[in-house]
């Protein structure tokens, strides 16, 4: 609720009155959301995302069923609609290929830059080693 605050505060004070505004509705603790459509990715970490914090990955859509691989933990997933995996997509990298078909997915993650700007203390619900990284 912290960061809802100073960013609300950050928001009135340029003058970016509908951010403020949305800004005081944002109930999520994470404090970015991205909306991908229909897009390949290569195989990749996301390194700005905080390595002890987990993303939340949802898809929707028509499409014949596919694979999430986690390929340095050598797991892969059914990646059907309405699935939702976490993971620490820092720490993981992984790869979905869908050929043909429309999907969404939407990704919950945090990044240290936003909690750094606004001065809120990271969580601590996971722990890592920096060796994982």
């Amino acid at each position: 609720m912290e960061t809802q605050v100073r960013l609300g505060k950050w928001a009135a004070r340029y003058e970016l009155n509908e951010m403020h505004h949305h800004l005081q509705c944002w109930t999520s603790i994470f404090n970015v959301v991205s909306i991908i459509c229909n897009r390949r990715t290569p195989p990749h970490r996301d390194p700005e995302c905080r390595p002890a914090a987990f993303d939340i990955m949802t898809t929707a859509g028509v499409y014949r069923p596919v694979v999430m691989d986690f390929m340095n933990l050598g797991i892969k997933f059914l990646y059907d609609s309405g699935s939702i995996l976490a993971s620490s997509c820092r720490l993981v990298r992984y790869y979905m290929n869908v050929e043909e078909g429309n999907r969404i997915v939407t990704v919950w993650y945090m990044r240290d830059s936003i909690h750094n700007f606004v001065g809120t203390p990271s969580t601590e619900y996971a722990k890592y080693d920096r060796v994982d990284i």
